[in-house]
């Protein structure tokens, strides 16, 4: 009767084997490999989209973590058929009692449950009998070290990663194929455990990882894969505190955001990203990331009213590439204050008039006239007060000027003045001039023909003002504003990145040159004194809006370029701040917070000169008022009465210009007619510049 019994039973354990089917097609989600996301050192993890795991090959992993992995989960591995027969008894009886289903499992046996598909999650002795038929099948037909990849690719360690690479980054901030001994052991002895263990501490769960990794090191000592007394010499290895590439908070989310945005322009879709174990770098530094959010929190942003928002945001000039930026704090909002179009740019705008008139082949020693206020006919010509046309008065702390240069023109921030010289130029050169150095357009599109556009109604986020100064940072080449310099697919191949490629030289570097010695007599005399450095010379530009809604600073040491913006967007002044009682205006404390970033980040930047200007080209006149009763001048026309200057529709050596003439083509410099006569700051409903 027994002997029935068991050939029945052995008869049936027989076909539920044959029957069992081998598996080959993983659980949904086990092999996905997240993409990690790097600082611009190339090795810090900034956070991770998707699981955090990355596939590496048998021959990365080295002998001494696949033996101490062995040692502590599966000592006969090698040598057994897939299955304990001592822990499946030990598992069937401590489930026959009421306990679960656990214990005893090989290597095999845990690839079985948590790899492939085919075994449900309930704690059943039917499912534990499915699971070892199928650990018996794999054992058979897969190769032992294919099972090992495998189960070292997939097992979760704690910190939020699964697989060996994953987990060595997050423990030891190492690649796999770089961790010792003591380090293998560690992440061994962890599979036990993950979410009970602690590395450092003396409490209990610190206290039962240390035995359990010396239990390890014992067995690869038993096994004969490390001597006695190597063993004794180990020492238990230091972790990193918390992994960094684990928790996404505070910038990193911003972070997120804008290389999710980038992403998308990429065309690479979020499921690649978030499953094709893609490596994706920027530049950002880590340290200047918190110099920056120190200056920001220097000024208590954290602590500002709903509605107010400000950033800080630098550029490489170079390459264009993001080297620090914070956005806001995101507890207050996830909109970012620097990446999107926040402000009007105000008087920051200024500098783009200038290259624009420099590209016509004036000089800044072009002089202008500062009387304020002044009116302006829609050919540019100044009319009498009592006449139509367009009004323009500078800042009252500025007030009425008489003929000055350029260069003091900028330093003070003169409207009247730079309108003068917007229309010289040609609004249209202008606006191109300013599409060219990076201004979005979409941004400048609702102002063509406007020469209001001179004192900055057009919203410009911060990130492409940042860039767009870059280009007179590094003489003259315009630069992409990135937050990705690299993206590595999971086959090694780099994935070829449009803002890369060399930008296009937008002014010579003598038109550069002439633009950064008018914008570092802004910070030396002018309105931006406050953003002066200790050590070196700088260049920049202040900016406030009409009735102080928003406020800037702009600025660059040839090395790097930022752009420090603050705003109200409930189009209310923006004053009275915690720990600020006054009016925000650009050269307060945008220009304090812009001085105390760019403090810290060039304390072990080697001091750069800036390139001292030949002041070629020709110094236009256009600072006589007309007499009363008298015609009203036109002013020189250039290349017309004065020798070398260029003639409107000639070869432009900065680059192209606005419409649909060719490269390398001025456009005429004839504005449109303005909106309609009356006293407006701008062309323009919206406020725009008060000449800070």
């Amino acid at each position: 009767m027994i002997v029935a019994v068991v050939m029945a039973a052995s008869v049936c354990v027989g076909v539920a084997y044959v029957r069992t089917p081998l598996p080959n097609e993983p659980q949904d989600g086990v092999t996905d490999q997240g993409s990690a996301v790097y600082y611009g050192d190339g090795r810090t993890p900034i956070f991770r989209l998707g699981a955090n795991r990355e596939i590496v090959r048998h021959a990365q992993i080295p002998a001494h973590v696949r033996w101490a992995v062995l040692a502590a989960e599966d000592r006969g591995f090698y040598a057994g058929h897939g299955v304990s027969p001592t822990g499946t008894v030990r598992a069937l009886l401590n489930n026959a009692s009421g306990g679960d289903v656990q214990g005893g499992s090989t290597i095999t046996q845990q690839l079985a449950r948590n790899y492939f598909k085919g075994l449900s999650r309930d704690r059943s002795a039917g499912r534990k009998f499915k699971e070892i038929f199928i650990s018996l099948k794999l054992a058979r037909h897969r190769d032992k070290d294919d099972i090992l990849d495998l189960y070292l690719n997939t097992i979760f360690f704690g910190r939020q990663t699964s697989g060996v690479q994953a987990a060595a980054r997050a423990y030891f901030d190492k690649d796999v194929w770089q961790l010792t001994v003591a380090e293998g052991a560690v992440l061994a002895a962890m599979i036990q455990q993950p979410t009970y263990f602690k590395t450092r501490g003396g409490d209990a769960p610190a206290r039962a990882l240390r035995a359990r990794w010396r239990y390890v090191l014992d067995g690869m000592v038993a096994m004969g894969r490390l001597s006695r007394d190597e063993a004794a010499r180990q020492r238990f290895p230091r972790t990193l505190d918390e992994w960094r590439g684990v928790d996404v908070s505070g910038q990193s989310l911003l972070v997120r955001q804008r290389v999710q945005e980038e992403l998308r322009q990429l065309g690479i879709p979020m499921d690649s990203a978030v499953n094709g174990g893609l490596k994706i770098y920027t530049g950002l530094d880590r340290r200047w990331m918190g110099y920056a959010e120190q200056a920001m929190r220097k000024v208590r942003e954290p602590d500002w009213p709903t509605g107010i928002r400000g950033g800080l945001i630098a550029v490489d000039p170079q390459d264009g590439a993001v080297k620090a930026f914070y956005g806001g704090d995101p507890a207050r909002s996830q909109y970012d204050a620097v990446f999107n179009p926040v402000a009007q740019a105000a008087s920051t705008f200024k500098p783009y008039v200038l290259a624009a008139a420099l590209r016509r082949g004036y000089n800044v020693r072009s002089r202008v006239n500062g009387r304020s206020p002044q009116k302006f006919a829609p050919d540019g010509s100044i009319t009498p007060q009592t006449a139509p046309g367009y009004e323009v008065d500078n800042d009252e702390e500025i007030g009425s000027l008489g003929v000055i240069d350029l260069v003091k023109a900028t330093a003070l921030s003169v409207n009247t003045g730079y309108v003068k010289l917007a229309f010289e130029a040609g609004v249209a050169n202008v606006l191109r001039t300013a599409q060219d150095l990076g201004v979005p357009e979409p941004a400048l599109r609702p102002f063509k023909g406007q020469v209001g556009i001179a004192l900055g109604i057009a919203n410009v986020p911060a990130v492409n003002q940042a860039a767009g100064y870059a280009a007179f940072a590094n003489g003259g080449t315009a630069v992409t504003p990135h937050l990705i310099t690299k993206i590595v697919d999971k086959r090694g191949r780099t994935v070829p990145l449009p803002w890369t490629k060399p930008g296009r030289r937008v002014l010579t570097q003598e038109q550069a040159a002439q633009t950064s010695y008018a914008l570092r007599a802004t910070v030396r005399e002018g309105t931006g004194r406050r953003a002066a450095l200790s050590d070196r010379e700088a260049a920049g530009k202040t900016g406030t809006t009409d009735h102080n809604h928003a406020a800037w600073f702009v600025g660059y040491v040839p090395q790097l370029s930022a752009a420090v913006m603050m705003a109200n967007t409930a189009q209310k002044p923006l004053k009275n701040l915690p720990g600020f009682s006054g009016t925000v205006a650009g050269e307060n404390l945008p220009s304090s917070v812009w001085h105390s970033f760019m403090e810290k980040v060039t304390r072990d930047m080697p001091r750069k000169d800036f390139p001292t200007p030949g002041f070629s080209g020709v110094a236009g006149d256009w600072g006589a008022l007309p007499t009363p009763g008298a015609p009203t001048p036109d002013g020189p026309t250039p290349g017309a009465s004065t020798p070398g200057a260029p003639t409107p529709g000639t070869s432009n050596p900065g680059g192209p210009v606005l419409g649909a003439h060719p490269p390398g083509e001025l456009v005429p410099a004839t504005p449109k007619p303005q909106t309609g006569p009356g006293r407006q700051r701008a062309a323009t409903s919206e406020p725009g510049s008060d000449g800070r």
